[in-house]
């Protein structure tokens, strides 16, 4: 089973003709879609790669919390650990993209205040196969509670993912390198490898996170593809040409197929190509939440692409579902 914990916020997705956007100007959406986003992103991918899925984290008892609960049903993870609270407002990002698939961000938090490991969750995570976080924060009790879920999962053995993200920019971000040292798997893009692990080269950042604790560090490189970083071992797999109509939840889709790989041992090289397809198949769809990939999309661009699904030990069965 994998766990994801905190950042569970629903995403307004809209796209947009062009940037910049003017005050008293009027401009006609071409996309527009409601839907679940955050770290739901991740849930919904692991659920898509057939891993069992349970959240855990806060919401309100407000509309766009049930709309949430009904996307991450939807796609069969289960929400029976989510705490919904009365009067609280559901965590909200408004994502707008442009022609080039650029995507920014406006995101508000009102009414959660959770800032501690509910004795519950920390069972339901040591009984785990994975646990992930992303450093978000969308409120200041969130890094705490992180870090709590994070030790209990090194407790008991379960491998931690995460993928610290830009956060917050109202929290500061020293959590996050306390985070790092308790991670096995941590995704970042160049920029962020660079910032935490103060380094202006992005492969001596990733080497140096490296050696911060986590076992493996995969390099989100965008259409350049990824590199994966594991002890001695170094692998580039360049990225799937594609024409990308938007990037949002591209790093989440890789990070879903980067945590199924691990669970299923597969070589660093396999890994690679599989997040890379699973990221390339993600920008070629407009939104997030339920307009991730499919497998069946993820097995359409490995074999347009010259990949054979039945060379990657262990997804072969689960692409043709």
């Amino acid at each position: 089973m994998l766990v994801v914990l905190c950042d569970l916020i629903t995403d307004i997705n809209m796209h947009i003709p062009g940037f910049p956007i003017h005050p008293g100007s009027v401009h006609r959406l071409t996309y527009l879609d409601l839907g679940p986003g955050g770290a739901a992103n991740i849930a919904i991918m692991g659920a898509r790669f057939k891993l069992p899925v349970t959240c855990l984290g806060q919401i309100g008892d407000d509309i766009f919390g049930q709309i949430l609960l009904d996307g991450l049903i939807q796609e069969s993870v289960d929400t029976s650990s989510i705490l919904i609270e009365g009067g609280a407002s559901t965590p909200m990002a408004g994502v707008i993209v442009d022609p080039q698939a650029e995507p920014a961000y406006l995101g508000i938090a009102r009414g959660l205040d959770l800032d501690t490991l509910p004795d519950r969750w920390a069972g339901i995570i040591q009984g785990a196969q994975a646990l992930f976080a992303d450093g978000w924060a969308e409120h200041p009790g969130v890094p705490k509670t992180v870090l709590a879920g994070f030790k209990a999962a090194k407790a008991a053995g379960v491998p931690v993912f995460f993928d610290p993200g830009p956060g917050n920019p109202d929290i500061p971000e020293g959590w996050i390198q306390e985070a790092i040292t308790l991670t096995d798997v941590l995704l970042v893009n160049d920029l962020e490898a660079s910032r935490f692990a103060n380094h202006t080269d992005p492969d001596q950042a990733a080497k140096k996170l490296l050696t911060m604790g986590p076992e493996m560090v995969v390099l989100k490189l965008g259409p350049e593809g990824s590199t994966v970083y594991a002890g001695e071992e170094v692998h580039h797999t360049p990225g799937f040409p594609v024409t990308a109509v938007d990037q949002t939840g591209a790093g989440d889709s890789v990070t879903g197929a980067v945590i199924y790989a691990w669970l299923h041992q597969l070589k660093i090289a396999d890994l690679g190509v599989l997040a890379n397809a699973t990221g390339a198949a993600k920008v070629k769809k407009r939104g997030t939440g339920r307009n991730l990939p499919t497998l069946q999309e993820i097995r359409e661009l490995l074999q347009e692409q010259g990949h054979d699904p039945g060379l990657l030990p262990g997804i072969n069965e689960g692409l043709k579902k």
